[in-house]
């Protein structure tokens, strides 16, 4: 009988603007958590994710949620950096020239004013693998709801997304499903996974709440987020560090 493993899709590290969690605390967690596997996802950047690969201890997909032109776009199994700012179509592109997969994050969500709506994933169609449809850090369930009815519309593989960002919080969306070697074994896996799907808690939003405050009111990151965060070249910065595409 094959090996069933804990998959947990959509975490950030301090490499992210908006996150604190180091790629050691992330691999500390996802173990006493009892994940097996995660895919590190920052924000415009896989050096997170590189770095918490050579810590070892748990499997890491390296992955990139990139800010493209038309909203938020997840590549997995990468080895390079994609940058930010492209259209749908060519972020698929270079994603896709890896051999990694097209995955779209949070679609529909309306507090993530960088999510895919009906045009962007339009266009980002013809390449998508996967759709996140569930988000535990989006507290509007009908949202999920949208992109589950998308992807059985489409005909689109569904995953669950943790989309954590705070230290110690991980596993509240988790997928069980057969070990893989590889982007393509790991899209069938995903076509029989078990979703497990729970929300954080009131002490999770709480701190990103404070974040937010913190960021707009004093102008400035709160200590410990986006620590580890490193201009790339083609790409600035706005004021709360998110990357806003070169002109």
């Amino acid at each position: 009988m094959a090996r069933s493993l804990k998959v947990v899709i959509h975490a950030h590290t301090n490499y992210s603007y908006d996150a604190n969690t180091s790629p050691e605390a992330l691999v500390a967690t996802a173990r006493a958590q009892g994940v097996d596997c995660v895919a590190v996802t920052d924000h415009d950047e896989i050096d997170g994710a590189l770095a918490a690969r050579a810590v070892g201890g748990v499997r890491i997909i390296v992955g990139e949620e990139i800010s493209s032109a038309d909203g938020h776009i997840i590549g997995l199994f990468l080895e390079e950096w994609v940058p930010p700012g492209l259209t749908a179509e060519e972020t698929a592109r270079r994603i896709r020239a890896q051999g990694g997969l097209v995955l779209a994050p949070h679609p529909f969500a309306t507090l993530c004013d960088s999510s895919l709506h009906a045009v962007g994933l339009a266009r980002l169609r013809p390449f998508l693998d996967a759709v996140e449809i569930h988000n535990a850090q989006n507290p509007l369930p009908w949202q999920d709801a949208r992109a589950a009815a998308y992807a059985r519309a489409e005909g689109v593989v569904p995953y669950v997304g943790a989309d954590t960002h705070i230290r110690g919080y991980l596993a509240a969306a988790v997928q069980v499903m057969p070990d893989f070697d590889g982007a393509a074994a790991f899209l069938a896996g995903l076509r029989e996974a078990e979703f497990r799907r729970g929300r954080f808690g009131p002490g999770y939003f709480a701190r990103m709440g404070f974040r937010h405050v913190w960021d707009r009111l004093m102008g400035r990151r709160l200590s410990g987020f986006g620590a580890n965060v490193r201009p790339r070249p083609g790409a600035r910065r706005g004021s709360e560090g998110e990357v806003v595409p070169a002109r």
